[in-house]
């Protein structure tokens, strides 16, 4: 963005929110202070943790706040898939599901996000109810 278009749009933010805040909306000092870009987070694809069953695939994202991460979906070619996320914890045996489960028919869903802290880790799982397959993706730590 040119430094004269980020002026326009700054200079308009500013403005708005200081006629909202002589509206009473949000006060004087929240007007006065402009949002640090400290506080964007992105959201980041997993690589390596993929989990493709025929026409059904699940992967994984990882929001860079706080490391929780989301199972997305994709179906395509007519599959029914079912996809869901599964966590482990160090030293316990079995993985277990975190998530509802997410069906799809040439679409594509995501799960909200989920905790996976300090010992323990978390996997995608698809089912392609189409073929009767299903699978999971490798532990994201």
């Amino acid at each position: 963005m040119t430094s004269a278009k980020w002026a326009v749009r700054t200079g308009a933010l500013i403005s708005g929110m200081a006629l909202a805040a002589s509206l009473g909306v949000i006060s004087q000092a929240e007007a006065a202070t402009p949002k640090s870009s400290a506080s964007i987070q992105s959201i980041d694809y997993i690589s390596g943790k993929d989990v493709t069953v025929g026409s059904c695939k699940g992967w994984m994202n990882r929001r860079s706040t706080d490391g929780d991460v989301q199972g997305l979906v994709q179906s395509w070619n007519g599959a029914e898939c079912i996809m869901w996320l599964e966590r482990k914890v160090i030293g316990s045996y079995d993985y277990k599901p975190v998530s509802d489960g997410y069906g799809v028919v040439n679409s594509s869903a995501s799960t909200g996000f989920h905790w996976n802290g300090a010992n323990a880790g978390s996997r995608v799982c698809v089912h392609n109810n189409s073929t009767g397959s299903g699978g999971c993706g490798a532990t994201a730590w």
